[in-house]
């Protein structure tokens, strides 16, 4: 059975911010698919279409192969939104298993201190970047809570921030644990932030773990379960 997955990442990054991930997964059987997409350019329920679209195809394309496969997807921030916007309003092929590090679920205090801001505006932009940062429940209650699909959701503890925003603790320095959760579904915390966490074998870890057995690891002495 070939497990395809499906990378989302986060706004103002790309693929190769996720290519230690990718080598980590495809090591280990994973057929891997980690795309770049132009995150600041197009809304969040159109980068939802899109990824329909893309699965769909993926789909057809293992169909006409007539190899047996399976559908999972690992996302990273913001594309926990597009992933939840798009099982919840889209055409899907069926997913078995996701896992969400780090995202905004609830909204991002971090974009809506920096959202006055020239600078956030202009790296950011006034599509994905404006709803990020607009205050809850906007995008974070449209996009959904998906059925029919296992979703782990890993969020981030740092004693340290960047920024002066104000976030509530425990954070990862730019989403706090009550941004990520979604209940009903699991959520583990790591003590990594919210960029670095996509480079640490132990968060890989433990999103292969959910992936494969729709549970976490252990608690261990690196990391904490929720509360």
């Amino acid at each position: 059975m070939r497990r395809v997955l499906v990378f989302r990442h986060g706004i103002v990054i790309n693929r190769y911010f996720l290519l230690p991930m990718e080598r980590y997964f495809r090591a280990r059987g994973w057929d891997v698919r980690n795309r770049s997409y132009s995150t600041t350019r197009k809304l969040i329920e159109e980068h939802a279409r899109d990824l329909s679209e893309e699965l769909l195809e993926t789909a057809r394309g293992l169909e006409r192969e007539g190899e047996p496969c399976e559908l999972y997807a690992l996302t990273h921030s913001m594309g926990g939104l597009v992933l939840r916007y798009a099982l919840t309003h889209f055409q899907m092929p069926p997913i078995r298993r996701a896992v969400m590090l780090v995202p905004p679920n609830q909204g991002s205090a971090t974009a809506r201190f920096f959202q006055r801001l020239f600078l956030y505006r202009w790296v950011f932009g006034a599509k994905a970047g404006g709803q990020l940062a607009a205050e809850p429940p906007g995008i974070f209650a449209e996009a959904g809570v998906p059925e029919g699909v296992e979703i782990g959701i890993i969020a981030g503890d740092v004693p340290w921030k960047l920024y002066p925003s104000g976030l509530e603790r425990p954070h990862d320095g730019v989403v706090a644990v009550s941004e990520a959760r979604l209940p009903p579904f699991p959520l583990k915390v790591l003590p990594y932030g919210h960029t670095p966490i996509l480079w640490v074998r132990s968060a890989w870890e433990e999103a292969e773990r959910f992936l494969e057995q729709g549970t976490f690891l252990e608690a261990e002495a690196r990391s904490r379960a929720a509360t």
